[in-house]
């Protein structure tokens, strides 16, 4: 995305309507009538993602317990005392560290999954990849996920 594209998000994030009109009608007229429209905003908004996400290196960064405290406020799990506070910045990094030691694909297909809430037929529209492609890497991240998170309990 180009600078200008990244102030109008910057806005728009803000409230800025104007701005957030002007980046809807950027990527609308590339829209195909007839194809489902969830799978191909989310595709824009994915592809946007990656490009933060590793412009950042987001994914290789630690959560503070400073972070967790500052955005509790807007999760609604509302945790109550600090030792679950620490226990949930513990699991996260957890997480965090599994996250890592998947590839690429993989991080991909459990982002969209679980964080974009997406259907396993949304995630091919998002990828362009066969959904049999999807429900394979979905299936082996999860099961890579279940060995690194058994092993950093023991």
């Amino acid at each position: 995305m180009s600078t200008c594209e990244d102030e109008l998000i910057q806005k728009a994030a803000h409230g800025d309507q104007e701005a957030f009109r002007l980046l809807w009608e950027a990527p609308l007229p590339r829209f195909q009538p007839g194809s489902p429209f969830r799978p191909w905003l989310m595709r824009i908004l994915y592809r946007h993602a990656l490009d933060e996400m590793e412009r950042h290196k987001v994914y290789q960064r630690l959560v503070s317990l400073e972070e967790i405290i500052e955005l509790e406020p807007y999760t609604s799990s509302g945790i109550g005392n600090t030792e679950d506070l620490q226990e949930q910045v513990v699991q996260r990094e957890e997480v965090r560290l599994a996250l890592v030691q998947l590839s690429a694909d993989q991080r991909r297909v459990i982002a969209l999954r679980y964080g974009a809430d997406l259907t396993e037929v949304d995630i091919a529209e998002v990828l362009n990849w066969p959904v049999g492609t999807v429900k394979s890497r979905l299936n082996r991240a999860r099961e890579r996920l279940r060995v690194f998170l058994a092993d950093e309990r023991r």
